[in-house]
């Protein structure tokens, strides 16, 4: 056999893909980063196959581009938190 063992997808670090519920509707998230914080202000995440960013503004989270998913934005760190235990 010739040849090296590779990457599957040739692509930077992933987590688990894994699966939460908001208002109904199930959404598939992937944190893009290799560890996580309390001290976090920016999160970059894969959401339904969208790459986003989640970023602090005081104590509430938003998406980097729009402020009216505040509440989604929210939920979303509230299941990262809680699922890498911070």
């Amino acid at each position: 056999m010739d040849g090296t063992i590779s990457l599957v997808n040739e692509e930077p670090h992933r987590s688990q893909v894994f699966r939460f519920t908001y208002k109904g509707q199930d959404y598939q998230l992937v944190l893009l980063k290799k560890s996580l914080s309390r001290q976090d202000t920016e999160v970059p995440i894969l959401l339904d196959g969208t790459d986003q960013k989640l970023v602090k503004r005081g104590d509430s989270w938003f998406f980097e581009h729009m402020d009216s998913d505040q509440h989604f934005a929210t939920e979303i760190w509230r299941n990262l938190s809680l699922r890498y235990r911070i």
